[in-house]
């Protein structure tokens, strides 16, 4: 095969594995798509030179029609050299990987001194609680669409997540970002919307009966839009409505 259509193959497969993640929209989602189109360009790299490699050895040295049946093709001893480079190559590469991933998961769960927003989120069989905390904001909601919660476009918004029962998950597929919401223990994240939009959320965790019936919605403003929105709002703790029946 030649280098052009080798390098075509392999665009081809990076775009139709990568092409299954939606368009990131924050900015810990683009380091996450970048990592997993990194793993995706190596893994076709590799599977090109196992597959390409195995596919000519059997053309190459297949047995032709005047060789009898009997007949050995000529046999080579070992290489150390080659040998040792195709141990430390994917030592080398298996180990950039681990690298690349560290630091993305490094990116992702760090947090700023001064976030744009406070969000407290309680799962619940079944719906969500979302809390400002330092606003006296609540916004409570069970089945579809859902609670809607506001957030500040390009400003690192904190969220803490709990569960108020069983394990739910917090999940927003633009953002290629899941957290579990586990009951009796709190996990803290952050993530920066790029754009303004309406971004759909859904619990991603098994909890029973109604779990389908668990969006939310993350709209993102700008940061007037934001401070209009908290204005508007009743500094009330609406509470939760009873499972749908």
């Amino acid at each position: 095969m030649r280098p052009t259509a080798r390098a075509g193959l392999l665009a081809v497969a990076v775009l139709a594995v990568a092409g299954c993640l939606p368009a990131a929209a924050s900015a810990e989602g683009r380091d996450v798509a970048a990592l997993y189109t990194g793993f995706v360009a190596i893994a076709a790299v590799v599977g090109i030179i196992v597959f390409g490699g195995t596919t000519w050895s059997v053309l190459r040295y297949r047995r032709r029609r005047d060789e009898p049946a009997t007949m050995l093709p000529p046999q080579t001893h070992g290489s150390l050299r080659l040998e040792s480079a195709w141990t430390a190559i994917p030592i080398i590469t298996v180990l950039g990987l681990f690298g690349a991933t560290l630091l993305v998961l490094n990116r992702v769960d760090a947090t700023s001194a001064a976030p744009g927003a406070v969000i407290r989120v309680e799962g619940f069989r079944w719906g969500w609680t979302f809390r400002y905390p330092d606003l006296g904001i609540s916004v409570s909601g069970i089945g579809s669409p859902g609670p809607e919660i506001v957030v500040p476009v390009g400003q690192p918004v904190r969220l803490t997540v709990t569960s108020a029962d069983v394990v739910h998950s917090f999940y927003v597929p633009q953002f290629l970002f899941k957290r579990d919401a586990v009951p009796g223990r709190e996990s803290s994240f952050e993530f920066t919307v790029d754009n303004a939009g309406t971004y759909r959320g859904q619990c991603a965790e098994f909890c029973g009966i109604y779990h389908s019936r668990m969006p939310f919605t993350v709209r993102a403003v700008s940061r007037a839009d934001y401070d209009a929105w908290v204005s508007s709002q009743p500094k009330s703790s609406p509470s939760a409505s009873p499972a749908p029946s």
